[in-house]
């Protein structure tokens, strides 16, 4: 039998795979959410930071979905490990320019297409995740391909996304032009207890499935062992109820939750 079954659950709610319309309001996700919409709306760039797995990329994603594609073109980068040209070659691809080898003619042709989708009142929004993997060169090369009218406009949106070690490379005196262009930006701190708690209620009435299938104490246990990430506390949840219904217990206490703690490590 299935945990889901077994505790009446529609599916699991504790996975990344769920709905961008359903995610979790905590307060790193609203602070993120607003500082994001204010960000697309006024044009310029932003720097978002977390630990991995505290929400960062769900949260832009939820932000993101709830665009309207008519109004805003969203280049989504990922692959970070690159150079500056491999760099102006993927956003090339992505605004279906055509495509060149010399860095010089991209970098011209992506400021053209940006400055015309800007006219014709297309906000372009260029996000870069896992940004921590970026090198100085690359990061300098922001600072040019943001400078529109003689650095007197903002005509697209760039949003970074990556781990706090990013504030270290960006410390670099070589980027303190890139670095002065950043208006916008947050760290996620993670959940508190009551989120903790509020978050695993969420899910479970999300799967119309009792909000009491946890003990009182075991949210403070939860929150000690998910070191801030949203995607350790799922797994270690996701563990409990597998554990909780092979020793058929109900609800799930803190002895429960230490031994799911021990088999989900790696």
């Amino acid at each position: 039998m299935e945990f889901t079954t077994y505790y009446g659950m529609d599916y699991n709610p504790f996975t990344k795979e769920i709905s961008s319309n359903s995610l979790f309001e905590s307060n790193d996700y609203l602070q993120m959410k607003n500082r994001i919409n204010f960000l697309i709306e006024n044009r310029g760039i932003g720097l978002f930071m977390g630990d991995p797995g505290m929400g960062k990329t769900s949260s832009l994603r939820s932000v993101i979905n709830s665009l309207d594609k008519s109004r805003y073109k969203v280049i989504y980068i990922c692959m970070t490990t690159i150079t500056p040209l491999d760099f102006y070659k993927t956003l090339n691809d992505a605004l279906g320019l055509e495509d060149n080898s010399r860095k010089a003619v991209l970098f011209k042709q992506i400021q053209e297409e940006i400055a015309k989708l800007y006219k014709d009142h297309i906000n372009v929004i260029i996000v870069i995740d896992e940004v921590q993997f970026l090198s100085k060169k690359v990061l300098q090369e922001f600072t040019m391909l943001m400078n529109f009218a003689f650095d007197s406009e903002d005509y697209c949106t760039l949003i970074l996304v990556g781990q706090p070690i990013i504030e270290k490379t960006l410390r670099a005196k070589a980027l303190e032009p890139f670095r002065q262009r950043i208006n916008m930006h947050y760290t996620l701190t993670g959940f508190t207890v009551d989120e903790v708690k509020k978050y695993v209620e969420d899910r479970l009435e999300l799967v119309h499935c009792s909000k009491e299938l946890f003990t009182p104490e075991s949210y403070h246990t939860l929150h000690s062992l998910m070191q801030g990430s949203t995607r350790v506390l799922n797994a270690i949840i996701t563990k409990s109820l597998i554990i909780g219904m092979n020793h058929e217990c109900r609800p799930i206490n803190t002895d429960v939750i230490m031994e799911a703690n021990e088999e989900a490590r790696v």
